[in-house]
Order: structure tokens, then sequence, then C-alpha cells
């Protein structure tokens, strides 16, 4: 009888231990894969550098400790495909939250993504799941197998009424090694792409804004010219304050991401660079280019795009249609980033009727829609 009640007791305790050992995989796994993330994009100047750690607190923590707590009452065997499962589902989390997922959530913060595309999956990103889903589902066989094993450490320590103690909490933690490669495959997948493409416009910044400007480039290596360059071209349109923006990713070329930083000074930069951090084209004032895409739309119905597709949508055409003028001297043209790549280019008239259109895209450059004000 005594050994039947034992044997109860470390079920109940098993059962119990599931759920905190699911727990401490998901919070593992996010401090790993998504607070990393949100600490490099906050120091990069980011807007909205904490969507993907709150919106994986919502989605990946939850998966996780449901897994370790249905887990608690399986044997070995049946937790492996319960953590698979997990790790496959939290997969195809990490592709949506930086795009579906973010787009979700901001909207609550910006209307603008009501009207506008903001960072759909690329086709390289959908891709990876297949890749992400497979070697995370052997990373999920390992986390089951450790969690047999490290609740059964914790059953060893316990009280003497089976209760779980703090040494024993702590053996969980040996699940360390396979939630951080759980987490880095995350990262390296779906973060990493998103993020390199701004720190390198964060380095052209911050050289701008504190590298002597007589410095020998013969001296440095290509890259880091390059960003110094970049950097002393645009310092003199530079604020110490700025936000930093993801504007488009892989819009229609595979690698190709185009990053905007708008400072307090109004000036906002606009660069073409690669998912991989390496630039793939000039920078340029986005501001003045966005004005004169918008002094050509109005009075013709069309404007060219430098090294990029121009269109426009039937509200827009319909729009010029009826209000199509000349920009003159006495129009003052403004600008107003919103999040991503939606920019409403304002104008404002003494003389003339007054008003505003949206853009958004990097390639396409695309007039989503005007009005009156």
């Amino acid at each position: 009888m005594r050994g039947e009640s034992q044997l109860r007791a470390k079920h109940a305790f098993e059962r119990a231990a599931g759920w905190r050992f699911g727990f401490t995989v998901g919070v593992l796994l996010l401090a790993i894969g998504y607070g990393w993330d949100a600490a490099q994009l906050y120091f990069l100047h980011t807007e909205f550098w904490w969507v993907k750690l709150a919106l994986a607190a919502v989605t990946i923590l939850p998966l996780a400790i449901l897994a370790g707590g249905i887990a608690g009452y399986a044997n070995w065997l049946l937790k492996i495909p319960l953590w698979m499962l997990f790790a496959i589902a939290a997969g195809w989390c990490a592709i949506h939250i930086p795009f579906d997922g973010a787009r979700l959530l901001v909207q609550n913060f910006d209307t603008n993504l009501l009207l506008v595309e903001f960072l759909p999956i690329p086709a390289a990103a959908a891709d990876s799941f297949g890749m992400l889903a497979t070697l995370g589902a052997c990373l999920g066989v390992l986390i089951a197998l450790m969690q047999s094993v490290t609740v059964g450490w914790a059953w060893e320590r316990s009280t003497e009424n089976f209760q779980l103690t703090l040494i024993g909490s702590v053996m969980f933690l040996f699940v360390l090694p396979f939630a951080l490669a759980l987490g880095f495959l995350f990262d390296g997948t779906a973060n990493q792409p998103l993020r390199a493409p701004q720190e390198l416009i964060h380095a052209v910044i911050e050289s701008g804004l504190h590298d002597a400007p007589d410095q020998d480039q013969k001296e440095m290596e290509i890259h880091r010219a390059l960003v110094y360059l970049t950097g002393q071209r645009w310092r003199k349109n530079f604020a110490s304050e700025y936000t930093m923006r993801l504007a488009s990713s892989e819009p229609s070329t595979v690698g190709e991401s185009f990053v905007d930083a708008t400072f307090a000074n109004g000036f906002t930069l606009r660069c073409r660079v690669t998912t991989y951090g390496e630039f793939a084209g000039a920078c340029y004032d986005l501001n003045v280019e966005y004005a004169r895409y918008l002094s050509e739309f109005v009075p013709r119905g069309s404007f060219r795009c430098a090294d990029c597709e121009a269109r426009v949508t039937q509200q827009a055409a319909a729009w010029r249609a009826a209000h199509a003028r000349p920009l003159t001297g006495g129009d003052k043209v403004s600008a107003r980033h919103g999040a991503g790549s939606s920019v409403w280019m304002r104008v404002e008239s003494q003389a003339e009727n007054s008003f505003e259109c949206l853009f958004s895209g990097a390639n396409p450059v695309i007039v989503q829609e005007c009005r009156n004000l």
C-alpha cells in the first residue's frame, strides 16, 4: 500500500511539474529567441521594437506551458510527439509573428496599416518553414526526453510530502541547451534577416554623427569604408534622435530590403540594402524624392520612380482626375512617416485646394489614396 501510495504521489508530482517544466521552456525560448531581438531593436531605435516579443509571449509561451502540462500526464514515449508538435507549431508562429502578427498588432497604433500592405511574408521566409519544422521537431524530441529526466531529478529532491523544492526547480534549467538551439533557430530564420539591414543603417548614422570627417578610407576594409562614406555623405542631415523602420523586406527581389530612418529634424533617409546587411543601392532623401513623385503624379497621373516600379490605385487615379493641377511655389509640401513604408505627403496652399496622398511600398512605390483637406 505504501508503494502504491508513493506511485500515485509520483504521478501527481509529474503532472504538476509538467506545467512548470513547460513554463521554463517557454520563458527560455522567449528570452533567447525574442528578448535578445527586442533588446537589439531597442538600441537600434526601431519603431515598435517590442512587437515580436509581445506576440511571442501570447503565442509561443502558452504553447510551451500547454505542451509541458499535457506531457506531464503521458509516459516518456508519448511526450515525444507532443513536444514535436509544439516545436512545429512554434516554428509556424516564428515565421508569421514578424509579418502577419505584427500587422494585426501595429495597426491598432497606426491606422495607416488598415489601408496599406505591411511586411508581407517573403517567399524565402515562407519556403523556410519546412526546414524550420524539421529541425524544430528534432529539438522537440530532445526536449521531451529532458522533461522525463529533469522531472525525475526534481522528484528525487522533493520534500517529504512530495512537493517541488527550489533545487528541484533548478533541475529544469538543464533543458537550456535545447531551448537555446530552438531560440537561435527561430531568431536566425525570421528575426536576423529583418534586423541586419537596420543594423547597417544604424552603423551609418552613428558613423555620420560621431566619426571625424577627414579619416583615410584607404586604411579601412571595404564594408567599413562604405559605412563611413555614406555617413559622411548625409551627416549634415542627421540628428541624434531618430526612428528606424524596416520599410520593406524582399518586395520584388530575394535578399533585398529597404530601411527608413526618420530624424527629429524631419529628415528621412531611405536606403536599399540586403537582408544580410550589405548595401544593395544608394540612399536618398525620401522627403525630396516623394515630393517629386507628388509633383509629377498630380498634374499628369504618373511618376518616375528611380530603380523601382511606380503604381497608382484606382482611388488615387480617380481623385487625381478630378483635382489635377501643377504644384506651384505657393504650395507647402510636407511628409509624415507612418509605420512600415506608409508616408503621407501633404500639400497646403492658400490659392489652390490643399490635399494629401498616402504612399506605400518601396519597390513598387504605390500611391494608395488621396483626399482633400
